[in-house]
């Protein structure tokens, strides 16, 4: 899935990429990466979290999982390690080949909570 989104603590746009991997039933298992543009330096944020799909076509989501955060700035960097919340809506055309999804997320971490509003396009990969 390709995505991209607002970070509204960093005042940054950012993009994206992340895998769901179905576990059984309605559970995933996302991990998943971020680019953001910060106005200096570099930041990002790698992802390993699940999430449970519910409703009729299991079109609503929440989850949790592990964040590593990281930023650069004029050769000094800083990795931080967090958690996220999120939650979000997923409709996919019939089959599932192809959707588009919008999720809130907050990172909690010492210091900031970053809040990110992504808006994103899966295509299926496989049969």
């Amino acid at each position: 899935m390709l995505r991209g989104g607002y970070d509204t603590t960093r005042d940054a746009g950012g993009v994206g990429g992340a895998v769901r991997i179905p576990v059984g039933g309605a559970f995933e298992v996302i991990p998943s990466g971020d680019y953001y543009f910060v106005n200096r330096g570099d930041a990002w944020q790698a992802n390993l979290d699940g999430a449970i799909r519910f409703g009729g076509r299991q079109l609503f989501y929440v989850g949790t999982g592990v964040a590593v955060l990281g930023r650069s700035v004029n050769g000094f960097s800083n990795t931080d390690v967090g958690w996220n919340l999120f939650a979000g809506l997923a409709v996919e055309t019939p089959g599932g080949r192809f959707g588009l999804l919008v999720e809130p997320r907050y990172t909690l971490r010492d210091g900031s909570d970053p809040f990110w509003m992504t808006l994103g396009v899966s295509i299926a990969l496989g049969s």
